[in-house]
């Protein structure tokens, strides 16, 4: 499962904040190689996947760092005008006062975007003309227009092309954003009172913004306080695995867990069991832990995530227990039908279990690790 533990490895840049768990909803789609600027991350709380771009190949997304430059954009600033875009579908929009927009940016290739698009279609009808939708990329018009007429009325909103990158820059570069899907809410005043994953809080925050209730100042906040909790949370996620490598302090190691554990950060979680399960040395992984982190990851997305799914029943076939796992691969099986190549991935994974179960019943701990 090369795709899903470098998908995990981007949920760790962005966990608690992509928050993504880079596991959920999508595999990268193949991609020509490309060089281009950072385009991702989001800081609204959500945990959900989001893709870095930047060179690709064999289907793996590149992580990339930060760009050094300092970044001016935040919460608050007046929204940059729409330059320079060529609408493939729907009207040209120029913002004006009294209307609030969302401004998104994705790709044909990114599958989170992809799964994103059906619920900013919905969103689009429930605001009707209170509200306005635009899907912004930076690929030719040549790839993006066929996608769209594809869609049809699965993507029921204004989509543009910035083949200058100009809007582009002037909110995602702006705002030290390094991933796809990421979204800009523009308010009747002009002013950009929220941003981040399209499938995060923007709905809760657009019904206060339509209703003249929301308050910017009180949502900064939570933001910030968000922000210190993910810091917090990461670092005990990075010094747990340090711990575990050093062999130095079971004790420690134990409590760092416990407090990972009492986390309700579902991708966080994910993440946490995934990387026992698939990068500590056998002799040193705690499968009683991942599994507990695992199947909690499970509850909190009410067992509706595929890739969390997978985490799990990888947690139950390491613990021995095959039946189970095959009911829950079955489920991320069932679960991934929107994505092609994720589905196939897991009916793979879910294959190799049931070969296990005619083979053997009860496969040992040490049981090769997808």
């Amino acid at each position: 499962m090369k795709t899903k533990a470098v998908l995990v490895a981007l949920c760790l840049l962005l966990i608690m904040g992509c928050e993504r768990k880079g596991k959920d909803a999508a595999k990268m789609a193949k991609k020509p190689a490309e060089t281009s600027r950072p385009v991702e991350e989001q800081k609204s709380g959500e945990k959900l996947p989001s893709m870095v771009k930047g060179t690709a190949s064999e289907g793996q997304p590149a992580v990339q760092e930060q760009e050094s430059a300092v970044t001016v954009g935040k919460l608050g600033d007046a929204a940059a005008a729409l330059k320079g875009l060529e609408f493939v579908k729907g009207e040209a929009v120029e913002f004006k006062r009294g209307m609030v927009y969302v401004v998104e940016f994705w790709a044909t290739w990114c599958p989170p975007c992809r799964t994103s698009i059906p619920h900013l279609t919905e969103l689009q009808h429930k605001y009707k003309d209170k509200v306005t939708f635009i899907g912004i990329s930076d690929e030719p018009v040549g790839t993006v227009k066929p996608f769209v007429e594809e869609m049809a009325d699965k993507m029921d909103y204004t989509v543009a092309v910035d083949a200058r990158r100009e809007v582009s820059d002037a909110y995602m570069k702006a705002f030290g954003i390094n991933g796809i899907p990421n979204a800009f809410l523009v308010d009747q005043q002009g002013t950009i009172v929220w941003q981040g994953h399209p499938m995060g809080d923007l709905e809760a925050v657009l019904d206060e913004v339509v209703a003249g209730t929301f308050d910017g100042k009180a949502y900064a906040k939570k933001i910030e306080e968000e922000s210190q909790k993910r810091e917090r949370v990461m670092t005990n996620f990075n010094t747990y695995f340090d711990k575990v490598a050093d062999k130095t302090n079971a004790q420690e190691v134990k409590k760092i867990g416990a407090e990972l554990l009492a986390e309700d950060i579902d991708q966080m979680l994910n993440a946490l069991a995934w990387r026992i399960l698939t990068e500590v040395a056998q002799e040193d992984r705690d499968l009683e832990f991942a599994l507990q982190a695992a199947a909690k990851a499970n509850r909190l997305t009410e067992g509706k995530n595929p890739m969390i799914l997978d985490t799990y029943a990888q947690a139950l076939y390491q613990s021995g227990q095959i039946a189970e796992a095959i009911q829950q691969q079955t489920k991320a099986v069932e679960l991934s039908g929107g994505v092609p190549q994720m589905q196939e991935e897991l009916k793979n994974t879910l294959d190799k279990y049931l070969e296990a179960m005619k083979e053997n019943p009860r496969p040992t701990p040490e049981s090769e690790s997808l």
